[in-house]
């Protein structure tokens, strides 16, 4: 079995299976996971899972493996497996990853030609658009497209694979701000309009500049739900280790 990997470290191996039992059990898990029908730090057997899904141990176990090194899931020796859990260690890092991941994408995106960009806009067009998109799933799928778009656009498969997994661990921050009482995913993550018009201009700076400032502000706001959490209130603070 796989050792997990790092909190925070999302590659999404599993999709690469498409059709198989193996990768219907991965997005089945996955999904779970991500819409916090598995909480943070839930623990599970592959037992339940494959009894759940109506499948084989085998798949299951191949999916799981994956899971775990893609980082949703913690391997527990002789006990099963773990949902990753959020800390706020492990928001931080993955915000300053996705910023760094999606400021590249970006500027790249805009070197490229107008009729390249184009898609991007058609598939922005709701972000310009007052009135509210109706349910979180409704507001992650386009904001998925769209930012999933301009990893497939940047040219540098390496980059769109590593920037469509910090998404989805983006997502679980975003939906376990809303499931603490935060506002709509819409106010948390910021407005694209900027990235849009920098995309049209051309301009690799203003669109670097557009990404930074929206994720930087998204992780104020993501870091600010966690900490009026409950469950972190009581959480030990640890001083430095004194010196001898």
């Amino acid at each position: 079995m796989a050792n997990a990997s790092p909190p925070g470290y999302y590659r999404t191996g599993g999709e690469g299976r498409p059709g198989s039992l193996t990768g219907s059990a991965y997005r089945e898990v996955r999904r779970r996971v991500l819409h916090l029908e598995l909480a943070p730090g839930a623990r599970f057997t592959e037992k339940a899972v494959a009894g759940e899904l109506g499948m084989s141990k085998t798949p299951v176990h191949e999916a799981l493996a994956l899971l775990a090194e893609d980082g949703f899931v913690e391997v527990l020796p002789r006990s099963g497996y773990r949902v990753s859990r959020v800390t706020l260690r492990s928001a931080r890092e993955l915000f300053d990853l996705h910023r760094a991941l999606e400021q590249d994408a970006a500027a790249a995106v805009a070197r490229r030609p107008a009729e390249v960009v184009a898609p991007v806009a058609r598939e922005g067009a709701w972000v310009r658009d007052a009135r509210p998109v109706e349910g979180p799933d409704a507001w992650l799928d386009r904001y998925t497209r769209l930012h999933l778009l301009l990893g497939e656009l940047a040219g540098n498969r390496h980059l769109r694979r590593a920037l469509g997994g910090t998404l989805h661990a983006h997502h679980r921050l975003l939906r376990l701000c809303v499931a603490a009482g935060g506002p709509h995913l819409r106010s948390i993550a910021g407005d694209d309009a900027p990235l849009l018009d920098a995309l049209a201009a051309g301009d690799p700076n203003a669109a670097r500049h557009a990404v930074h400032t929206r994720l930087t502000g998204c992780r104020e706001r993501v870091l600010d739900a966690l900490l009026s959490s409950d469950a972190l209130l009581d959480v030990n603070i640890a001083g430095p280790t004194p010196g001898p």
